[in-house]
């Protein structure tokens, strides 16, 4: 494969494998796989999709290498990122990870966050993710420095979204409910008002609060609802229901629900239902969640901690996949790549059509922020952006999946290589 400088604009790619979820239903097949695609770029734009033909000589050819379009990132902590190094947690656990963070916030002075946050964005972009969306814990009503800092980050070829985490104690005064709303509201495009929802902190005043706030404000929710194992968290059952008699005026993304999973099937399908109704989509976070939920000193884990992603994909919930945090005291390992939460979720969900299905949950924008799609990522007149993983192939992705080049604008902008050919001589 001859790869084209970086600093060249590309008229468009030949013969590549893009997932059946990308393409027209009519798109031809060959031996039970979508055939591959060539793509024209005009403009940083694709002005054409269609099935490979020979000879496109003034076309990139990949080969039949995988594709997708740029990746996306849901939930992340980028002011908690970073700080395992000094701020390890004495036992497992969320509630002593949140211990944890709070001693290690003593460190956090605009330096502090501003290198942090950039490495993790620097990450995410090399790793092709074009869409990221951080969650800044709110210790106080009034904003924490890092919602500033934040915001004042930019990373070429990537779009950020703020999300602000107030616990739900911080919405039991409606006065200040609507304040943090409205200070949220003010900060500009891509800021989201959110919460943490937990037994140890339930409230349904709050929760009305909270809703009614962001619906004055005409906010967007990310909610960090229903962390924990029991069959009694009551997050999800009383927003499912809130929904169903009230109207909200925005999207909202529900990220966890790990409580989903420890009640009966019967209660778990009657707010999937409901739910199923709704602007809601589900985020669930494999790798952060095994870690922290049923963990206990010296013990096996029983619980696997995860949402229950196939039945709500069953009733039509859009879901999606996030890494929530990187090497903090919540999650001492992570990347920012998109692919690892996917290889892990691949064993703990037992995920089957990985690429030609799933690859979704790391893509799907619309589902992210509730956008209504007219046509799919890679149609005529969409951003020419996207992730080439050459050697590797449907049946073992995104395992071994390590090498990719990242295309943005019609533009190759990144490319990692990986040794193919490792030496086994002894």
């Amino acid at each position: 494969m001859n790869t084209p400088t970086s600093a060249s604009s590309l008229n468009g790619i030949a013969n590549i494998r893009l997932p059946a979820w990308l393409l027209p239903g009519n798109w031809p097949r060959h031996a039970g796989e979508p055939v591959t695609a060539d793509l024209r770029f005009d403009a940083g734009k694709i002005s054409a999709l269609m099935p490979s033909r020979p000879r496109q000589d003034d076309l990139w050819n990949l080969h039949g290498a995988l594709a997708l379009p740029g990746l996306i990132e849901p939930h992340a902590h980028l002011d908690k990122t970073f700080t395992i190094g000094r701020s390890r947690p004495s036992k497992p656990g969320l509630l002593a990870a949140i211990e944890t963070m709070h001693q290690d916030r003593q460190h956090w002075t605009a330096a502090d966050l501003h290198q942090r946050a950039k490495q993790g964005l620097a990450w995410a972009a090399a790793n092709g993710v074009t869409h990221l969306r951080t969650h800044i814990d709110w210790f106080d009503v009034i904003p924490p420095l890092a919602w500033f800092e934040l915001a004042n980050i930019v990373q070429p070829g990537v779009t950020l979204e703020r999300v602000a985490l107030a616990p739900l104690s911080f919405f039991a005064d409606a006065e200040a409910a609507d304040r943090i709303a409205r200070t949220v509201a003010q900060s500009g495009k891509h800021s989201l008002l959110g919460g943490f929802i937990h037994s140890s902190n339930w409230d349904p005043a709050a929760m009305t609060n909270l809703m009614r706030s962001a619906s004055r404000w005409q906010l967007d929710l990310d909610l960090h609802i229903d962390e924990e194992l029991t069959s009694v968290a009551n997050g999800l059952t009383w927003l499912a229901r809130y929904l169903s008699e009230n109207e909200f005026s925005g999207h909202i993304c529900c990220s966890h629900g790990c409580a989903l999973a420890s009640g009966s099937e019967q209660q778990a399908q009657e707010v999937l239902t409901l739910l199923a109704a709704q602007p809601v989509t589900l985020i669930t976070l494999p790798m952060t969640n095994l870690l922290l939920q049923d963990a206990v000193p010296q013990r096996t884990p029983r619980q696997r901690g995860i949402t229950l992603l196939k039945e709500a994909q069953a009733a039509g919930i859009p879901v999606l996949l996030g890494c929530d945090n990187v090497q903090d005291a919540f999650c001492p390992a992570g990347s920012y790549d998109p692919l690892d939460t996917l290889s892990c979720a691949l064993f703990a969900l037992q995920l089957a059509n990985v690429f030609d299905q799933q690859s979704r949950l790391i893509c799907d924008v619309a589902a992210l922020t509730g956008q209504k799609q007219t046509t799919l990522p890679l149609a005529v007149g969409s951003d020419a952006s996207l992730i080439i993983f050459p050697g590797s192939d449907s049946a073992t992705w995104p395992l071994n999946s390590a090498a990719r080049l990242v295309i943005n604008h019609g533009q190759l902008t990144r490319q990692r290589t990986w040794n193919a050919e490792l030496s086994h001589e002894s």
